[in-house]
């Protein structure tokens, strides 16, 4: 990267769509086990951490928020934790999101996915859920915005493979409204807002680009979600799409390492585009090959 700009330059200048010959990488997670791995070494801080951001060469790191103990009920806000939140605005030109969970994810990891599934009928419980994650949500982007963070995503793993959790209306009716209010707050911030769900969720794409969100993170194209035509459709970032399978096929493959690098690169062309995968990185991915390919896109 040119020395008379910063990482946090960068991004927004892609998220606005100024033409720039550089191309911004970015991950929604980091496992420390791949930190640990990849430097050789026993324990995992912020220094560790830096080091294999600048070493991976990422313009963007995904801050989630960690809680002291196993959660039964949707946290207080008083016992989230954002490990060294400060250090990474302060002491470093990263850009920083952070991550916020939607009603749908929370309602999914409280009651588990069936149970919550089959309550999705209850409009009085719905409309509960939905009001506390707002209120705990608002309350963390303005703390957030005002600790420095750079961005913040929103995330609903509202999708599998083949389709949504739940009919469309459903989505529409509560939980998409819930989203563009989560939007509307962190727009005025004057902050970019990206949305996250794994899956198949087409069937909604177009209500959830209406909220206003800046841009996609995670477009699986195992489940349906072809980048190449969401891209040709809307005017949005667009950011993770490559698959774990991508980087075991590149890192056997020449050729195939050769073809990721093209499409990425026409991706990429005068577009709001980011690199990354669509899971994040974990123990076992190729490592090596996803570096390769953020080095010679």
């Amino acid at each position: 990267m040119d020395q008379n700009y910063t990482s946090r330059e960068l991004v927004q200048s892609v998220i606005q769509n100024k033409a720039d010959k550089h191309l911004p990488k970015g991950e929604l997670c980091i496992n420390d086990a791949v930190i640990q791995q990849t430097l050789a070494v026993d324990k995992i801080g912020f220094p560790e951490k830096l080091e294999f951001v600048q070493m991976m060469g990422l313009d963007i790191y995904s801050l989630s928020p960690q809680y002291p103990y196993k959660l039964k009920n949707l946290p207080e806000k008083e016992i989230y934790q954002w490990p060294d939140l400060k250090s990474w605005t302060v002491n470093t030109s990263v850009f920083i999101f952070a991550v916020l969970d939607g009603a749908f994810e929370w309602g999914m990891r409280l009651l588990g996915p069936q149970k919550f599934c089959s309550k999705l009928r209850s409009r009085p419980m719905l409309e509960e859920l939905i009001a506390q994650v707002e209120k705990l949500n608002f309350y963390m982007i303005d703390k957030l915005a005002g600790e420095g963070v750079n961005g913040l995503i929103l995330a609903d793993d509202i999708a599998y493979q083949q389709g949504l959790f739940a009919q469309p209306q459903v989505f529409r009716e509560f939980f998409i409204p819930s989203l563009a209010r989560q939007v509307e707050r962190v727009l005025k911030l004057d902050l970019p807002v990206f949305y996250h769900s794994d899956g198949n969720y087409s069937a909604v794409l177009d209500d959830i680009i209406k909220t206003g969100v800046t841009g996609l993170q995670c477009l699986e194209k195992t489940a349906g979600m072809q980048i190449e035509e969401i891209q040709s459709k809307v005017d949005i970032c667009l950011w993770g799409h490559l698959d774990t399978d991508d980087l075991e096929e590149a890192a056997n493959d020449a050729s195939v390492l050769q073809a990721l690098l093209e499409t990425t690169r026409e991706l990429a062309k005068e577009k709001k585009f980011i690199l990354g995968t669509t899971s994040g990185l974990y123990e076992g991915m190729k490592i090596d090959a996803l570096r390769s390919i953020y080095a010679n896109v």
